[in-house]
C-alpha cells in the first residue's frame, strides 16, 4: 500500500515537472520571437492579401503603399475615438451624468462616421488598380483579420466577451419570438 502511495506522489512530481518545463519553453519562444514595428507588420499584411489575390509586381506595390496608408489613416481614428471612448467606459455606468451618456454615444456616431469616410476615400483609390471584386476580397480579409484579433483577445483574456463574461467573445442568443414567427412581429 505504501508502495503505491510512494508511487503516486513520484508521478505526480514527474508530471508536475514536464508541466513546468513545457510552460519555460513557451516563454523562452516568446522571447525569441522577432518583434515587428508596426510599419512592418502593416507591410506584411499587406503583401500576404496582395499574395492572396495574385497581383503582378506593380500592382503589389502600387496596393502596398495604398493599404499601408490606410491602415496608418485607421490607426489614427482609433487612436483618437478608442481614448475617448475607453476613458467614457470607465467608472460605474449608473453614475454618469445625461450629458457624458451622450458624449459618449456622439463619440460613437463621430467614429463611425469617421472610419465610412475613410473606408470610401480608400475605395477610390482602390478602384483605380484593382477591380470591385478584388476590393471585396481585401474587405472580407480585413473583417475576417479582425475577426481573428478580437477572438484572440477574448482568449487571452483581454476583455469580457459581448456577454460580459470574461473571455467568451460570443454574442448573447437572440431572444427567439413565442409564436414561432417572424422576429420582427414579436418585437412590434
Amino acid at each position: 500500500m505504501k508502495k503505491s502511495a510512494l508511487f503516486s506522489v513520484i508521478m505526480a512530481l514527474i508530471i508536475a515537472m514536464s508541466f513546468n518545463a513545457s510552460a519555460d519553453d513557451n516563454k523562452k519562444d516568446r522571447k525569441e520571437r522577432p518583434k515587428f514595428t508596426p510599419e512592418q507588420m502593416a507591410t506584411m499584411r499587406a503583401q500576404r492579401i496582395a499574395e492572396n489575390l495574385k497581383l503582378d509586381d506593380a500592382t503589389t506595390n502600387k496596393f502596398v503603399e495604398t493599404y499601408k496608408a490606410y491602415l496608418n489613416e485607421q490607426h489614427e481614428i482609433f487612436a483618437k475615438y478608442g481614448k475617448e471612448m475607453k476613458e467614457g467606459k470607465k467608472g460605474d455606468k449608473k453614475q454618469k451624468t445625461d450629458a457624458e451618456v451622450e458624449k459618449e454615444i456622439l463619440d460613437q456616431i463621430a467614429m463611425s462616421r469617421a472610419q465610412l469616410d475613410l473606408r470610401e476615400k480608400y475605395y477610390k483609390k482602390f478602384r483605380t488598380f484593382l477591380n470591385p471584386k478584388q476590393i471585396k476580397a481585401v474587405y472580407n480579409q480585413e473583417k475576417k483579420n479582425m475577426g481573428k484579433m478580437r477572438d484572440e483577445k477574448s482568449r487571452r483574456g483581454g476583455h469580457p466577451g459581448m456577454d460580459g463574461k470574461p473571455g467568451n467573445g460570443q454574442m448573447p442568443p437572440m431572444p427567439q419570438p413565442k409564436d414561432g414567427g417572424n422576429y420582427q412581429k414579436a418585437v412590434n
